[in-house]
């Protein structure tokens, strides 16, 4: 299946990356070229991804800072490309940068698909799997905090409905009064 490139500027600086196949199915991700020949994906809302094609290495860093969300989407996005045999398996590991992990990916072209290609074909579709899951989640977020700061007249109470008592509790203000007697039973 060849895979056909185009790279569209953007009015940011940022590159734009559409594959195409002959099926005419476009392909886009939100993607730059580093210095130093990378290509570094930035869709997902917790990491970066970064290609290194000459290294043949896939490696995620953390966007702000790292937590138990973040791990699992790596481990999502590394199961995912293992499952789809892009990854070799048994270089999956943690990488120099605090937080990243890595993993490799064969640089040999095998038949007419180029390696890298392949690699950004199914990152994007791990993208698109993601954005579902994430939208879910984000929704039930943000309905959640909706709920506990803007409830509902049924499930508010204004400051003067609950009635105060002089005494609420099990534990007295001062104590119970017949703690003297058993204070020397031993």
């Amino acid at each position: 299946m060849p895979i056909q490139l185009d790279l569209k500027e953007r009015p940011a600086g940022e590159t734009h990356l559409v594959l195409k196949d002959k099926n005419s199915k476009k392909i886009s991700l939100a993607i730059r070229k580093t210095l130093d020949g990378n290509l570094l994906i930035q869709e997902h809302h917790s990491m970066y991804i970064v290609i290194m094609p000459d290294k043949g290495k896939i490696m995620t860093i953390p966007k702000e800072e790292y937590n138990d969300q973040c791990y699992a989407d790596q481990d999502d996005l590394y199961k995912f490309l293992t499952s789809s045999g892009v990854i070799k398996i048994d270089t999956i590991n943690g990488s120099n940068i605090y937080g990243s992990l890595e993993a490799t990916f064969p640089t040999e072209k095998v038949g007419e698909e180029e390696p890298v290609e392949v690699v950004m074909l199914n990152i994007h579709n791990f993208l698109e799997k993601y954005k579902i899951k994430h939208s879910i989640n984000k929704k039930y977020v943000d309905d959640l905090e909706n709920q506990l700061l803007e409830p509902d007249e049924e499930e508010s109470t204004e400051l003067g409905e609950v009635p105060e008592e002089e005494f609420k509790g099990s534990i007295p203000k001062w104590g119970f009064p017949t703690r003297g007697v058993y204070r020397y039973n031993y």
